[in-house]
């Protein structure tokens, strides 16, 4: 009967123990849900998506935005199975120009820099986004600058850029140039510093949009000089770019992608490499943009992924692969050093918003003739 006794007793533990389990994950996952209409509505959502069963979309082709913008996601949907292919946002763009026209609809969604995104919108290949969020990603007072903030586009519904971070135009090997020597982006077209500057392809993706800020700083002739007499290095490869920065065959590089440099920093490489001090301070969104493509093929499973993306969950676990800060006020930054206070937001120039960059943009024919040349 002792052992009678005994068993009951562990099979009714056992039995408690697994309804606290059921009852704590069904909490949970209602937790994640809305109330009322809008919590049946987005469970017929989920379940659409789930029926589709895919998502098609284009990222940085980097190991560390493969693994935020897919590893994550495949997390907690592994029922939506994601084809990711990694490719410039100008090259996207191309590719979707070209499709189109021969009536193919063949992605969901665009992650990336908004530049190029602009150009997608303008020529109608985009669907608003903002009418699509969960109460929980819709609320301004989670993000900096607001929800106008948050959409960088001129209508403010098109293009979310969910990252936020101080970002110099410049940055400088210390190890091969000292602070003595140059201090300030202003100080980039002494002759002292020919020959030693890389710059990515610099018709768009980060370099333009240095030279973008710098042109507004210091004036259009600044930065002709600076691409005619410098003998500036262009590149096509963040990553050599990177790498030459690193390792000081050009110790200084105009227009980074910062998440290629902390891979280098945790090998002990590259910890001596700062931002020269700008006359205004750039901030930037970098990567951390993404765009809805009119008519696409796996609408459900693009909505769900979008409201994954801007979740507090999800920035949290992002910004710590790929190392920038999130625009939410509720996730921490990352990186302090580059954080942006929302109560100085009129201190700061946000080159991503559609605005400056057709400001920019007035740059390019000048850019491209001196490239050619």
């Amino acid at each position: 009967m002792i052992a009678n006794a005994a068993k009951s007793t562990f099979q009714k533990t056992v039995f408690t123990l697994f309804l606290v389990f059921f009852v704590a994950a069904v909490s949970a996952q209602s937790a994640d849900l809305p109330a009322g209409k809008e919590g049946v509505e987005w469970k017929r959502v989920l379940e659409a998506a789930k029926k589709e069963g895919k998502l098609v979309i284009s990222g940085d082709p980097s190991e560390e935005w493969r693994k935020a913008l897919v590893d994550l996601f495949q997390q907690e949907y592994p029922e939506i199975k994601m084809e990711y292919t990694g490719m410039a946002g100008r090259n996207f763009w191309q590719r979707v120009r070209q499709e189109r026209k021969l009536g193919q609809k063949l992605w969901d969604l665009g992650a990336g820099g908004t530049q190029t995104a602009y150009a997608g919108k303008n020529e109608g290949f985009l669907e608003p986004i903002r009418p699509l969020l969960l109460p929980e990603n819709a609320d301004g007072s989670k993000w900096i600058g607001g929800m106008d903030g948050l959409f960088v586009d001129k209508e403010h519904k098109f293009i979310p850029a969910y990252t936020l971070y101080v970002q110099h135009t410049t940055f400088v090997n210390r190890d091969f140039i000292k602070e003595t020597e140059l201090k300030s982006s202003r100080q980039l077209t002494d002759p002292r510093f020919k020959g030693k500057m890389v710059l990515q392809t610099p018709t768009g993706g980060a370099t333009f949009s240095s030279l973008g800020n710098l042109a507004f700083m210091y004036g259009e002739d600044f930065v002709r000089d600076l691409l005619t007499k410098q003998d500036v290095v262009v590149t096509d490869d963040n990553r050599q770019q990177m790498e030459w920065l690193v390792r000081g065959k050009y110790p200084i590089a105009v227009g980074i992608n910062n998440t290629l440099l902390p891979p280098y920093q945790k090998q002990g490489l590259g910890k001596n490499i700062t931002g020269l001090e700008d006359k205004i301070i750039p901030v930037a969104v970098g990567l951390g943009g993404v765009q809805l493509l009119k008519d696409a093929p796996h609408p459900n499973a693009a909505r769900v992924y979008l409201n994954w993306l801007l979740s507090q969950k999800t920035q949290a676990r992002l910004g710590k692969i790929v190392f920038l800060n999130s625009r939410r006020i509720d996730v921490p930054p990352v990186d302090k050093e580059t954080a942006v206070d929302p109560a100085r937001l009129s201190n700061y120039r946000l080159y991503a918003t559609e605005e400056n960059m057709e400001i920019a943009n007035r740059l390019l024919p000048m850019i491209r003739e001196t490239v050619r040349k």
